[in-house]
């Protein structure tokens, strides 16, 4: 299993979202997804890494579950045979990451408080 990151080159920080996936699951995606940045403002994209970095910023809790299910129905895409039922994999699968990146956004706003 590899973790799955986001990089950010501008702040030379790493975003750990904690959640580990398959190699083979991660490159069978059908479009590569991305993460607003809360050190740059820059949208990143998922990167997989084997181990996670020395120096990285953890995602909110709740960012970091929203963004488990996403993974978990890019999964199931990447698996289903009907285009369909891909699709509708697909679709929800954006919809757990719209979760993530708002919900971040959210914990962002707060911490700057």
């Amino acid at each position: 299993m590899a973790h799955l990151i986001f990089r950010c080159p501008t702040a030379k920080r790493v975003i750990t979202t904690g959640i580990e996936v398959e190699a083979r699951m991660f490159e069978g995606l059908h479009k590569r997804r991305t993460m607003p940045c809360r050190f740059c403002g820059r949208k990143h994209e998922w990167e997989i890494v084997d181990h996670a970095p020395d120096v990285f910023a953890l995602m909110s809790l709740k960012a970091e579950f929203f963004l488990g299910r996403a993974v978990e129905y890019d999964a199931q895409s990447v698996l289903a045979n009907d285009p369909r039922t891909r699709e509708l994999f697909g679709r929800v699968a954006a919809q757990w990451y719209q979760l993530a990146a708002d919900h971040e956004d959210k914990a962002d706003a707060l911490r700057e408080d």
